[in-house]
């Protein structure tokens, strides 16, 4: 899988648990919607990682786990000319 794939399903698992968020926020007794919230966000950390390990961070926060601070490192994500 390529990069650009990579970020492509991590913007997809985003999307879809973010939307699942605000569901629940109105049906909080939903346990069908909040298990299947719960599996997204799971598989979205996984996904995070995965990329994270292969390119470095997506955003500053996930630098601290990685012993540096390499946020300033480039190319960051959305620089498309950078990531080809």
């Amino acid at each position: 899988m390529t990069k650009q794939e990579k970020l492509f399903n991590i913007q997809k698992y985003n999307f879809a648990a973010y939307d699942l968020l605000l569901y629940l926020d109105t049906h909080a007794d939903d346990k069908k919607a909040f298990k299947l919230f719960s599996e997204l966000v799971m598989k979205l950390k996984a996904l995070k990682k995965e990329y994270e390990r292969e390119y470095g961070p997506l955003t500053p926060y996930s630098a601290a786990e990685q012993g540096a601070f390499t946020w300033l490192d480039s190319p960051w994500p959305w620089e498309k000319e950078a990531n080809k």
